[in-house]
């Protein structure tokens, strides 16, 4: 059994993990750098040739030219609050540049600023290429001494304002000071270091999220807690939403769009507010021309379908165009059902291409009517999304000038990259990203379990080749998905910033802005470890069969139920003891962002496998049975507790209503697993410690009858030599089940025949020693990725030896039986008969067919190997 002792040497031995660094250091310098963490271009002391923006007496003055852009006004608003959060003092705000004055912030759009025109008349400040640029900006030292003035210029009025909010984040203010209460560092003293800084324009053009699924959390929040008044998500809410955008440098959201919510448009202050803070307002794949169907949609239902009721449905878009056209929008083309649900009208595929191709032909219409007779200048997106997108691979049209949105299968593998044709469209192409969802084959809505791996390894290709457009991803309630969504939008702000490792780099730069430097390492590896468990089973997804089927134990054998839960348990602790080294001030946000969902996804693991346990052994062994029952009852309560945490006692009860831990209702049962009933109190034993209670139980796991282990396992980055011309296997460092994967880069290389592989083939290698001369299984362990071409099937090839090529494909389609195994256990794999003719040193040679394939592991066994949890995929 496990005792302390052991358990103690485990969290030394993850500790040491931790804090080990294998990232290189030049990547690791530009990511705190892409933070603007404090110290990089701000410092306490005086600086030469810099500029006091505090010097312990005074604050710079902040101006801000009265004809400039409203969304320029509040973002100097918000740094003249954001330097007394950091100072303690108010600095003022003014109108009108002193030319012969120093100590002035001056902020502004060029050419419409008259204090920005004032300055530049006087200095000779380069802005190189900033005229005309999308949505840039320059931060500059102008002048020497008493008279040096700091300029902060945008492109355009989003560029301006993030050029504020850029400096707020320099000298110590978290975009999340409001949304997860960052403690701001306190400095009486502020310097900015001379030079010259540009910052954009953007990776991708269009960068922003979608609040979905707000029923559970976001929604009752605002109703009952931040805006009882008006009883729902509206601007007030909206106006936070916006701000964080800012700080986040995104720039366009699709609103709330449930049931549950009054649609956005219904408040017409939502849409004026939406503009003084230049947000870009679009609509979900569902929702075209800004409509929210499920609400503003009041006809019967059966009458929104183009086929039977072209001109009410066109009136009814119309009227949102003449309300809304005037500001800057993203309007979503093509018909859906209401509420996600398929288009009607329409008999044959090809019926359907035809009607849809009208309805896009008539939307274009209205805009350019309504919006713009340049419809070039007019941004519009089609989303072929679910069945849509069979559609649209059966040969429907979609006009030049409009960007083609390609979506992932919901649970962040992209299901389809842009061609050699698509890449070269006018419009260009976008990508519609999930980290939190409601469907099939089990949703995921409560923790940010989706590992940032993942999302840079997925997003990262589509980039490559070609979405540069339009970047949306679906955060849900947005807490509690606050890492995720900061590091997706930090990449379409500039996607050289993090490479293979940017994961660790990612966590690090991020935990030391929130927690310290100090902590950063223990921070980022604690939450790697974090993501590594919640990759192998989500805690939404803990259970091993469907909605409506028969219960079905998990695989786990005795070893790694143990192992798991070890796990488990060292996380808990090693997250109790970073609490307990925290500053008073931080313990709010490193409860939201940390505490709460590690202690929760443990706790959610326990329970399950201890009741899973109970339930196993009741009959078998009931005193057992007992001690499970009794933990599982213990991980409960302590998960409620955290929760009534989160919702009562966190920020003096400001988020009471935001949490709410899955399955949070009866709502939508066919896609959420079913919650335990948990043993009566009187029926189990008492648990006072969980770790001295996991320390005297045993397990009873899945199969034992044949190994369960296989002869050899090894990590795909453990090669031994690798090879090829023109692109090669790479390590994305802590992506996958276990260790890392290796993929292909560039992605953009093109997919080859068996015919075409050759010694210039990207290729990788591993010597193994085998005890004799045999017939070996090779099993083989990808991520359940999308080929990069459009074949339908993940392909490489195997040879041993040098002997023959073996070619394999894996057919990937999305809502199949093999689709949703893959996504729930985070791997799918394929087996192959090897034929080793000495024992000893044996070579494996894997060559590239298709750059979408991720080599996560694979294992080799003679004869009969069990399944289990952490064993082969094809035999789960």
């Amino acid at each position: 059994m496990l005792d302390r002792k052991y358990l103690r040497l485990i969290l030394s031995l993850l500790a040491l993990v931790a804090s080990s660094s294998t990232l290189s250091q030049a990547q690791s310098a530009k990511a705190e750098g892409g933070l603007s963490l404090l110290g990089d271009w701000i410092s306490e002391s005086r600086l030469e040739g810099g500029f006091a923006l505090a010097d312990g007496k005074r604050l710079a003055t902040v101006v801000v030219s009265q004809g400039d852009h409203a969304v320029v006004r509040l973002a100097a608003e918000d740094l003249v609050e954001d330097l007394e959060r950091v100072t303690g003092k108010k600095a003022s705000l003014a109108q009108d540049f002193e030319p012969n004055k120093g100590g002035q912030v001056i902020i502004g759009t060029l050419g419409g600023s008259d204090a920005v025109a004032g300055l530049l008349a006087r200095s000779s400040v380069e802005l190189g290429d900033l005229q005309g640029a999308w949505e840039s900006f320059v931060v500059a030292v102008v002048g020497e001494g008493k008279k040096a003035n700091l300029l902060i210029v945008g492109s355009d009025r989003r560029g301006t304002a993030y050029g504020a909010y850029e400096l707020s984040q320099a000298i110590g203010v978290s975009p999340w000071h409001w949304w997860a209460d960052s403690a701001v560092r306190k400095s009486k003293s502020l310097y900015v270091s001379k030079n010259t800084r540009r910052f954009g324009p953007p990776s991708v053009k269009y960068r922003g999220i979608f609040i979905n699924d707000e029923d559970w959390g976001l929604q009752p929040w605002a109703a009952h807690t931040f805006d009882p008044e008006l009883g729902d998500i509206g601007p007030k809410t909206y106006e936070k939403v916006f701000e964080l955008m800012l700080r986040l440098k995104a720039n366009t959201l699709w609103p709330a769009m449930h049931e549950v919510t009054k649609a956005f448009n219904l408040y017409p202050e939502n849409k004026e507010l939406a503009d003084r803070y230049a947000i870009v307002m679009a609509s979900s794949h569902a929702e075209p021309m800004l409509r929210n169907n499920v609400t503003e949609w009041t006809e019967p239902k059966g009458h929104f379908n183009y086929q039977t009721h072209p001109d009410l449905v066109k009136d009814y878009w119309e009227k949102r165009l003449v309300e809304n056209g005037r500001f800057e929008n993203v309007y979503t083309l093509g018909m859906r059902g209401i509420h996600d649900s398929g288009m009607t009208g329409g008999g044959s595929k090809e019926d359907k291409i035809d009607l849809l191709e009208q309805v896009i032909a008539d939307q274009r219409e209205l805009l350019r009517e309504h919006v713009s007779e340049d419809l070039e200048s007019v941004a519009q997106v089609f989303t072929p999304y679910k069945e849509v997108l069979e559609l649209y691979e059966g040969g429907m049209e979609v006009p030049e000038d409009v960007t083609i949105v390609w979506p992932d299968d919901n649970h962040g593998y992209l299901r389809r990259f842009p061609n050699d044709v698509e890449r070269s469209r006018k419009g260009g192409s976008g990508v519609y990203y999930h980290i939190s969802y409601l469907g099939a084959p089990l949703a995921y809505l409560w923790l940010d379990t989706t590992p940032l791996a993942l999302v840079w390894e997925e997003m990262h290709r589509s980039f490559e080749l070609g979405s540069r457009d339009y970047w949306i991803l679906n955060v849900g309630d947005i807490k509690s998905q606050e890492r995720g969504t900061e590091f997706f939008l930090s990449m379409a702000w500039d996607i050289e910033r993090w490479g293979l490792d940017a994961q660790s780099a990612f966590l690090t730069a991020w935990a030391a802005r929130e927690f310290g430097r100090d902590l950063a390492a223990e921070v980022a590896g604690l939450m790697s470890e974090y993501y590594a468990l919640n990759f192998q089973r989500r805690p939404e997804h803990l259970q091993w069969w469907m909605p409506y089927t028969r219960v079905k134990t998990s695989p786990l054998t005795e070893a790694e139920l143990q192992q798991r839960l070890s796990r488990m348990l060292a996380m808990i602790e090693r997250c109790e003891e970073l609490q307990s080294r925290l500053p008073q001030e931080r313990y709010d946000s490193f409860f939201q962002l940390v505490a709460y969902p590690v202690k929760a996804s443990a706790y959610a693991n326990l329970r399950y496998f201890h009741l899973e346990q109970y339930h196993r052994l009741f009959h078998a062994d009931p005193p057992m049975a007992r001690k499970h029952g009794g933990l599982g009852r213990a991980a409960d309560e302590l998960l409620v507790s955290l929760t009534r945490e989160y919702n009562h006692e966190i920020a003096d009860g400001k988020w009471f209503g935001m949490m709410a831990e899955e399955p949070a209702d009866s709502a939508w049962r066919s896609f959420r697993t079913t919650p335990w009933v948990l043993p009566a109190e009187g029926m189990v034993e008492k648990v006072d410690e969980l770790q001295q209670a996991f320390a005297a139980v045993r397990f009873q796991g899945a199969r034992a009858s044949v190994d369960a282990l296989a002869e050899i396992l090894r990590e795909a980055e453990a090669f031994d030599r690798r090879g090829g011309e023109g692109g090669q296997w790479e390590s994305v460092q802590e992506l996958g089940w276990s260790g890392d994967g290796i993929r292909v880069f560039p992605a953009t290389l093109k997919s080859l025949s068996p015919e075409e592989i050759d010694a210039s083939t990207p290729w990788v290698e591993y010597e193994v020693e085998t005890r004799q001369a045999a017939d070996y299984r090779l099993f083989l362990e990808l991520l359940p990725t999308f080929p990069s071409e459009e074949s339908g099937e993940l392909q490489f090839a195997v040879s041993v030896n040098d002997g023959e090529l073996k070619p394999v494909s894996i057919s990937r389609k999305s809502k199949t039986q093999d689709w949703s195994k893959g996504v729930l256990e985070g791997s799918i794999g394929v087996e192959l008969a090897v034929d080793f003719a000495q024992a000893g040193s044996n070579r494996i040679r894997i060559y590239m067919m298709d750059t979408g394939v991720v080599l996560d592991r694979f294992f080799l066994h003679q004869g009969e190997l069990a399944p289990s949890f952490s064993g082969p995929a094809s035999l789960r």
